[in-house]
């Protein structure tokens, strides 16, 4: 959702999510000489209906009034202000309203003047939205400040009660719950998974075949152990290995509801498929997608969403993409398959609706598409890239000026040919944390496949 303040000296417009609301600040030039920066009081209605304000917190103070900050503390911004134009709210709860009142401060940080209050009233989205899409997603160790703040340098098992993982998955795995939940008797669930380890959920998914629901899981099954040529010690296929021993664990492999189908030929993918689709009795269709793995280390210690759809076309597509995958096709049949469900498109001819593309694909067209979409944007652009910025993009935004869309481009590892910000083209680069001196990274490392040091943020 999209708010903006009454327009004056100062005006505050604000993105909100389900968790976290994005503020930007804009202004009167006057009204920043000697401005220090803005003091932000948070104000709203508990559930219980108990009113609260309180003064928001911040890492950031002035050295005249704290010579010697404690790492990590945080400090009141009434006199140790928010120094930015643009701020966040991490701390925000699902469908709740909420007025933050900004106060400027100017002049000296030992002698601060405070100028007038502006505020601005906001809503954050519900976790669940009825026939629509509803999205959540976990901290993961990628937020590695705060946790480190709430639960010091300890492995999330080392803390009583489950309570750091709780805070980790910040609703993804008990979202992932609900979804299997709805698959009763005389339904069906069909899954397409990577990794598929994680105890909780796999026993989840056995306890919705004990009540009758059919399942038809697709797991990664290739054969690809190895002999480590550093080590010089073997490497057990995985996820295979691990995924199986998962299995049986749970007893999946011993329910006469479930049927589990190995993936096996193309041994050199990386299969990242995490999706589920249920088709109630009625005939009702229900999606479930997202970049989570079904694993310890894809739902608690890297970054990653989960995706619930309750959109019949979108999810049928996914099914005809399920029934590909079943029968364990080749390359080439796989890549014919996708664009007979979805052909190629182009910025000139995209339909109405959800538009479902699924890769391989026979060519680079729809990176293309991507990229011309990406370079489209009129206000504002954002994206991710996981491994390398490829030249499509390069091209697409090397012709932006300083009056393009501001575009942003959010990186798992850096790339030092793209400056943080590029003035000229109007694009911002962010860049995940290297978290390799944290001794919280050590149980990320351990909790996940490919094993690097830059965290997914």
């Amino acid at each position: 959702m999209r708010f903006k303040s009454v327009p004056g000296t100062f005006q505050l417009f604000a993105v909100t999510g389900t968790h976290t609301i994005a503020f930007a600040v804009d202004c009167n030039d006057d009204a920043m000489t000697d401005l220090l920066g803005f003091t932000v009081d948070k104000e709203y209605n508990k559930p219980t209906g108990e009113h609260i304000k309180v003064t928001v917190m911040g890492f950031k103070v002035f050295q005249e009034r704290v010579e010697n900050p404690v790492p990590g503390a945080l400090y009141s911004t009434y006199d140790n202000p928010i120094q930015s134009f643009t701020w966040e709210d991490f701390t925000a709860d699902p469908g709740t309203k909420y007025t933050y009142h900004f106060t400027p401060l100017y002049d000296k940080p030992q002698n601060i003047r405070r100028g007038p209050e502006f505020k601005i009233d906001v809503e954050t989205e519900p976790l669940y939205k009825l026939n629509d899409h509803s999205v959540f997603f976990n901290r993961g160790v990628a937020s590695s400040q705060a946790y480190t703040n709430k639960f010091g340098n300890k492995a999330p098992e080392k803390i009583p009660d489950g309570k750091a993982f709780d805070w980790l998955s910040r609703g993804l795995k008990e979202a992932m719950i609900v979804f299997i939940d709805k698959a009763g008797a005389g339904d069906s669930l069909h899954g397409c998974f990577y990794e598929f380890s994680n105890d909780e959920i796999l026993n989840q998914f056995r306890t919705a075949a004990d009540r009758g629901a059919k399942l038809h899981i697709i797991y990664d099954a290739k054969d690809n152990a190895h002999l480590d040529s550093k080590t010089g010690k073997m490497v057990e296929s995985f996820p295979k290995e691990e995924s199986e021993r998962s299995i049986k664990i749970a007893k999946l492999d011993q329910s006469a509801n479930v049927t589990l189908i190995p993936r096996q030929r193309n041994k050199s993918y990386l299969s990242h498929n995490k999706f589920m689709v249920i088709i109630k009795a009625d005939g009702t269709k229900l999606l479930w997608t997202g970049s989570t793995n079904l694993s310890d280390g894809g739902i608690f210690g890297q970054s990653n969403v989960g995706h619930y759809v309750e959109n019949t076309t979108v999810s049928e597509q996914y099914m005809k993409y399920w029934n590909e995958l079943k029968d364990d096709p080749d390359a080439a049949g796989l890549k014919t398959g996708n664009e007979n469900i979805q052909k190629n498109i182009t910025i000139n001819n995209i339909p109405d609706g959800v538009t479902t593309l699924f890769s391989p694909r026979k060519n680079l067209e729809s990176l293309q598409f991507y990229a011309d979409l990406l370079d489209s944007a009129k206000s504002c652009g954002c994206i991710t890239f996981a491994f390398s910025v490829h030249p499509f993009f390069e091209k697409a935004l090397s012709d932006n000026d300083d009056k393009s869309a501001l575009t942003f481009i959010l990186l798992e590892k850096n790339d030092e040919d793209i400056s943080d910000y590029v003035y000229k083209n109007n694009i911002v680069k962010a860049v995940g944390s290297d978290l390799s001196k944290n001794p919280v990274y050590k149980w990320v490392k351990e909790t996940n496949t490919v094993i690097s040091i830059l965290i997914r943020m």
